[in-house]
């Protein structure tokens, strides 16, 4: 699976992608799924040139809890990783946060 997204994609590119990661998972049926929430995606990080919101975190977050529950009996493990603007971090992961629970 290659997936690339262009310098400035936002949002809409990345629902259009993640579709085919779901459909990657889907078709594989797994026992657990790891979910490494790093927010140097977001815009306005000094370390990328994507211009995703939260709200793509929180997409993320929430489909794959729904795989999770479908596949894995619940089992995901989120975990915090990069990001270099403190302001993107806190909103990404509190939207990640808000959709597992």
């Amino acid at each position: 699976m290659n997936i690339p997204l262009p310098p400035g994609a936002g949002d809409a590119e990345f629902r259009a992608a993640f579709e085919e990661v779901e459909a990657y998972v889907e078709a594989r049926r797994p026992q657990l799924i790891l979910l490494q929430c790093g927010a140097d995606s977001l815009a306005g990080d000094p370390l990328t040139h994507l211009a995703y919101t939260e709200a793509a975190h929180a997409h993320a977050a929430t489909r794959l809890r729904a795989l999770a529950d479908r596949h894995c009996a619940g089992r995901l493990l989120a975990m915090g990783g990069g990001g270099y603007d403190r302001d993107n971090l806190a909103r990404a992961w509190t939207r990640v946060v808000e959709a597992l629970t």
